[in-house]
């Protein structure tokens, strides 16, 4: 089965992942749900912890099986769930690590110029940060005139089908950034990127909110399990 088109403005969550260098690990075969790209790149990073070639080959074909994509098994392991928990300590951590590395490589790269020109960008980092998360939270991304990234933060965590959002703080941590705007961004555990009326609602609320102080809502994201929504570019902004 081959990989699902991508409609324009929603990227896959870890389109920021590049192959590893060739060499690095055998050829894998090819699989009908999963390109090589992802088991090598696993397969690569076992073997670095220390796992030997055959075993580290072996290893990242059964968590991509049960994973499906490279980017469920890093989140898996920061969270510590699945057979990715029965790894070596070593290879945990390694994996933990090259999560947290190639995030901060990413929001490095969003901050060298406007956030909104990079949107495929943008939303390959938010799906492969929210995409698997088991309950709903709510971030915020902070934007400077030009639209450049000055800080993301999450403000307000909560259940599978809620994160409590208060729209005062919201606004008062933007200011206190001297941010000009920012894009709203929660996910949705279910996987359905559409947004309830409780989303609509919450996200005319923090509109009114920021006009008052002359801040900018630029979009409001919604991730789910393989598409990114921009209910800007949906009309429902």
């Amino acid at each position: 089965m081959s990989r699902p088109h991508t409609p324009p403005g929603m990227a896959d969550g870890m389109a920021f992942l590049t192959r590893p260098p060739e060499g690095l690990v055998p050829e894998l075969p090819q699989a009908k749900a999963v390109g090589p790209d992802d088991r090598q790149c696993l397969a690569a990073l076992l073997g670095a912890a220390g796992m030997a070639q055959a075993q580290a080959i072996e290893q990242a074909e059964a968590l991509m099986g049960e994973y499906a994509t490279l980017s469920a098994v890093l989140a898996a392991a920061a969270q510590h769930e699945g057979s990715v928990s029965l790894l070596p300590e070593a290879a945990r951590v390694l994996l933990i690590l090259a999560r947290e590395s190639a995030f901060r490589l990413h929001r490095a790269r969003l901050q060298q110029g406007s956030v909104l020109h990079e949107r495929p960008a943008l939303n390959a980092y938010l799906s492969a940060l929210m995409a698997h998360e088991k309950t709903e939270q709510m971030r915020v991304v902070f934007l400077d005139a030009a639209n450049r990234l000055v800080g993301e933060e999450v403000m307000g965590r909560g259940t599978v089908d809620h994160a409590p959002v208060y729209p005062r703080e919201i606004v008062r941590r933007a200011l206190a950034l001297r941010a000009r705007g920012f894009v709203l961004v929660h996910n949705h555990p279910s996987g359905d990127v559409m947004p309830s009326a409780e989303d609509m609602s919450m996200t005319a609320q923090i509109i009114a909110a920021a006009r008052v102080v002359g801040l900018h809502v630029a979009d409001h994201l919604i991730v789910g399990r393989e598409r990114v929504l921009s209910m800007k570019e949906a009309g429902l902004l």
